[in-house]
C-alpha cells in the first residue's frame, strides 16, 4: 500500500474515493480533486474500493464501470444496499454503461470520460457542498 501525501490532514476528513483500473485516469481525477481542496483515496479496482468504503465512509466515490472482479455498477448497488446513505456515487465511464444503467443501480450521478473534466468537478461540488475540506491523505492499493 503506497501513501499519498500532501497538505496535513485533518481528523476524521471527509474522502472522495477515485475507483478506476486505468491509473493515468486516477491521476488526473486526483490532482483535479486535490486541487479542490478534497482529500482523495484511490482503489484500481471493485474489491479495493468496497475495503476502502467500509473502512473509511468515503462522502462521495467516482467509480470507472468497467473492472475486475466488482465492476462500477456492482460497487454502486452495494453501497445502496448496505444503506451507506451518506455516500454519494458518480458513475465515471468510458460509455460502458448508461445513464439509465447507473441510475437503476444507485448512482447519484453520471458522467462520461470524454466529457470536459469541468463537469465531474461540477458533480462533486454539486454532491459535496462545502465538503472541500482537510489535507489530501490518499491511499492507493497496488
Amino acid at each position: 500500500m503506497l501513501l499519498r501525501t500532501g497538505l496535513p490532514s485533518v481528523a476524521n476528513p471527509l474522502y472522495v474515493l477515485i475507483a478506476d483500473d486505468d491509473p493515468e485516469i486516477r491521476e488526473l481525477v486526483r490532482t483535479a480533486l486535490q486541487l479542490d481542496g478534497h482529500p482523495v483515496l484511490e482503489a484500481p479496482d471493485g474489491q479495493v474500493a468496497w475495503k476502502l468504503i467500509v473502512a473509511n465512509r468515503p462522502a462521495l466515490v467516482v467509480t470507472d464501470v468497467q473492472m475486475p472482479g466488482i465492476d462500477g455498477l456492482e460497487l454502486t448497488a452495494l453501497i445502496k444496499a448496505n444503506r451507506y446513505d451518506e455516500t454519494k456515487v458518480i458513475v465515471f465511464t468510458g460509455g460502458m454503461a448508461t445513464e439509465w444503467q447507473a441510475q437503476r443501480a444507485g448512482a447519484d450521478a453520471y458522467v462520461t470520460k470524454s466529457a470536459p473534466l469541468l463537469e465531474l468537478r461540477a458533480a462533486i461540488s454539486r454532491l459535496c457542498p462545502g465538503r472541500a475540506r482537510g489535507g489530501t491523505k490518499g491511499k492507493v492499493q497496488q
